[in-house]
């Protein structure tokens, strides 16, 4: 999906400026954090006073003029003097200011172009280029403009702190080396340390560390009093402080409203971290008020929209996104998003469960949404997993719902990350989960096997009991770890699954504290750290649940309903300090991999040998090489395991009972690469083991369901088991999937049918088949059968329609 053009006209909208800064804010959603450094959402306008050093236009006493104007809230005036100054300006940075302050960001970056043409070394039309750019939502094309005026000027503080915003969430190290001089320099502009401090003080109640920020906040007040800077970007961050702090940043809001009565983000601010806490409902009442104190702020409508949709509020969403649409028609989060919800009108809408009394009397428990061409594949099995879970999930989390569980299955990933970031390409999350709203990414989406579906959607829905339980209020790193324990321990494929590359990092030591390890989902720091938090987050649910129980594990997600703060909630669920947890938890993975950790090389070299060998036919190597790494962790089911290596071994030499032995051992401890389990199922069908067999063929149906051979398989095994009803839903799917041999899928359907003394549909099937193939001998066969069958004193039925 193609992006909407960013520097192009748009309606002319003056938006909310400091004196040496502009452009409208913007704020993002909690599964889009790293979208926010991205937009320069830890950057909203600020109130700052001109810039101390000539730096380009921004020096200009006219731009000084018309930006005072706006900061006095002069707006009608200020108007008027971006307009004379856009047509009028003495230089073509004069003029892309004015262009810029009136929503012309097409004309404005021809004039910045012709302004660094005019001056290349001048850093600061770089820097201020760059923003407009950050403006028109294309930040790396900001971030080489940033990189080029620090490289006509090292010590520019604004282009540092600018590109410190950019890369903020994918870069760390890298940001933190453009802040930290900056916030050490006393000697920096005040504007650009103000900018700094609030940056830092933002990315720190991002990451939830309220502590951190308190002292950053202080100081950017300090400093903007000093400086005589304006600071309604300051209280609005005390007033999220505030909220971290279980306190009410009402007055604060009141405040900031009062020096500036169309300042929007002073609710906004304080929204966008209840947004990324999941509080929707705070989010909302407080961005509704940002619209109706800043009607044109576009980007507090989209998240107003954003969240509605979260509650499955699709109507009031759309009007928002559409209304933002018209005044910012270059967003590409609101562009994308509202296709995305064309093409939702056209998914097939499946209820379930309608219940007879409870909260959801009446109501259905489970609503699907999933494409008209995947619906009939898809939807027997995600229906069947969700109410499992709904079932299991009620009585483990002893929680029942008040609203259905509305899940979407997307064909397509971009669609995915337009749910959940409003731009395609971002992410690389299998699925996402709004409260009563759960989205996840099609078993089609991916090359076979790639992913088991049916683990992720396990793994959404137990988000939605930990969410809802909590009235949201459950840490990131508690949720996720819940999702991945019950994974690894009621999903559909169980078992402790841990990629290669984790297990080489926590063997490094590299394992957060558990005080930090929301930061590790937040705000990562190396291209591992999101899949290792995640990881490292089951553990620890394993853990507690092993060393202390579920009922402790369950204690512990409900102390954080009263405490944002880590070390209170585990001394209240399990008297530990964070210390002693970090000293127990790290004694446990020692005790269970502690062994694998000093030979961590070794076994990662001996299964690239086990494999590598395999795939020449190197059957002594392979073995040794897969027995060696298997030694060191038996649970190793994951890409590349050494138990497909072995059992390649075993069955090359002759031992198909060893080989199949492996193979079972491999799919119980939750293996589940789907052509080893074919083999599997098939060995397993051949010795008799048919209940088995039919076990094993059916898990595949949760990584891998998209084929028709796999359906006709299992139905005939089912069949085979008395399993009539059970065998016509995989016929079922066999025919959606639309097979080569269309008279032999009717004729299974026809069988299922008779079996179940459904005679009139079998005859329609069993005639489907002889239309296609009239010499088809199994299909004569049954229809005989059915005439038998029709058969009595009246005589046989004419089974063929008129």
């Amino acid at each position: 999906m193609a992006l909407a053009p960013a520097l192009a006209v748009a309606e002319a909208v003056i938006p909310m400026r400091s004196p040496d800064r502009a452009g409208p804010t913007c704020t993002a959603s909690p599964c889009a954090a790293s979208l926010c450094a991205a937009l320069l959402c830890a950057l909203l306008p600020l109130a700052a006073s001109a810039r101390d050093l000539p730096y380009g236009a921004v020096s200009d006493p006219a731009v000084r003029h018309c930006d005072a104007l706006n900061w006095s809230t002069r707006h009608a005036e200020a108007a008027s003097c971006y307009r004379l100054l856009a047509d009028n300006g003495a230089t073509p940075g004069e003029r892309a200011e004015g262009a810029w302050a009136l929503g012309d960001l097409s004309r404005a970056n021809n004039l910045f172009r012709a302004a660094v043409g005019a001056h290349p070394d001048d850093a600061g039309l770089r820097v201020r280029w760059g923003e407009l750019y950050i403006d028109s939502f294309q930040p790396q094309q900001a971030l080489e403009l940033f990189k080029e005026a620090l490289q006509r000027d090292p010590h520019d503080a604004y282009a540092k702190v600018d590109s410190a915003a950019v890369l903020a969430d994918e870069f760390e190290s890298q940001a933190d080396a453009d802040l930290t001089p900056v916030l050490q320099d006393a000697a920096a502009p005040p504007g650009a340390r103000l900018e700094g401090l609030l940056l830092a003080a933002r990315v720190a109640l991002e990451d939830s560390d309220a502590t951190a920020a308190a002292p950053l906040i202080q100081s950017a007040g300090a400093l903007a009093s000093e400086a005589q800077l304006p600071q309604l970007e300051v209280y609005a961050l005390r007033a999220a402080l505030a909220q971290f702090q279980g306190g009410d940043g009402t007055a604060w809001i009141e405040r900031a409203v009062r020096e500036d009565p169309g300042f929007g983000d002073a609710y906004a601010v304080p929204a966008h971290f209840y947004d990324l806490r999941w509080r929707e409902s705070e989010a909302i009442a407080l961005y509704r008020k940002a619209i109706l104190t800043q009607p044109n702020l576009w980007s507090a409508q989209v998240q107003l929209a954003s969240c509605l949709l979260r509650e499955d509020r699709v109507p009031e969403a759309t009007a928002l996104l559409q209304d933002a649409y018209r005044g910012d028609p270059y967003d590409p989060v609101t562009v994308n998003t509202l296709r995305l919800l064309d093409s939702l009108k056209k998914y097939d809408v499946l209820e379930y469960d309608r219940t007879p009394g409870g909260p959801l009397a009446g109501a259905p428990a489970l609503i699907l949404r999933i494409s008209p061409d995947q619906s009939a594949v898809l939807a027997p099995y995600a229906r069947r997993l969700a109410e499992l879970a709904l079932r299991t999930y009620s009585q483990r989390y002893r929680f029942q719902l008040r609203e259905p569980v509305d899940v979407e299955i997307y064909p397509n990933h971009d669609d995915l990350a337009v749910r959940t970031e409003g731009l395609p390409g971002m992410g690389g999350e299998l699925g996402v989960t709004f409260g009563y709203v759960v989205a996840i990414d099609s078993p089609g989406t991916r090359e076979e096997g790639a992913f088991d579906w049916g683990s992720t959607l396990w793994h959404e829905m137990a988000h939605v009991f930990t969410l809802e339980s909590t009235d949201f209020r459950v840490p990131r790193w508690l949720t996720e770890g819940l999702s991945v324990f019950e994974e690894w321990r009621t999903g559909p494929i169980k078992g402790i699954q841990i990629p290669e590359d984790v297990f080489a990092v926590l063997a490094q030591g590299r394992a957060l504290p558990i005080a930090q390890l929301n930061r590790g989902f937040v705000r990562p720091q190396y291209p591992q750290q999101l899949v290792v938090s995640y990881m490292q987050a089951g553990l620890v649910c394993d853990f507690i649940d092993r060393r202390f129980g579920f009922d402790k594990l369950l204690a512990l997600l409900h102390a954080f309903e009263n405490t944002s703060d880590v070390s209170v909630a585990l001394q209240r669920s399990l008297g530990l300090t964070a210390a002693q947890f970090d000293a127990r938890f790290q004694a446990d993975l020692m005790q269970r991999y502690g062994t694998l950790f000093a030979h961590i090389d070794a076994w990662q070299a001996a299964r690239a040998a086990a494999n590598a060998a395999a795939a020449r036919s190197d059957w002594a190597v392979a073995s040794d090489a897969a027995q060696r790494a298997l030694g060191w962790l038996a649970q190793d089911v994951g890409e590349g395991s050494p138990y497909l290596a072995l059992a390649d071994v075993y069955a090359a030499s002759g031992q198909r009972p060893r080989a199949i032995a492996t193979l079972l051992d491999y799919w119980q401890r939750g293996g589940h690469d789907p052509q080893a389990l074919r083999e599997l199922a098939a060995g397993l069908h051949r010795d008799g083991h048919l209940d088995q067999a039919i076990a094993v063929l059916d898990s595949v149906n949760y990584v891998a369901p998209l084929d028709d051979e796999l359906h006709g398989e299992l139905g005939d095994w089912l069949l085979e088991a008395h399993r009539a009803q059970d065998a016509l839903v995989e016929y079922r799917v066999a025919m959606a999937l639309n097979p080569p041999d269309q008279a032999s899928a009717h004729l299974r359907l026809a069988r299922a049918e008779f079996a179940l003394r459904a005679l009139p549909e079998a005859r329609r099937e069993v005639l489907a088949a002889l239309e296609i193939a009239p010499n088809f001998v199994p299909a004569q066969q049954l229809l005989l059968q059915l005439v038998g069958a029709h058969g009595g004193a009246g005589g046989a039925p004419n089974l063929y329609p008129r």
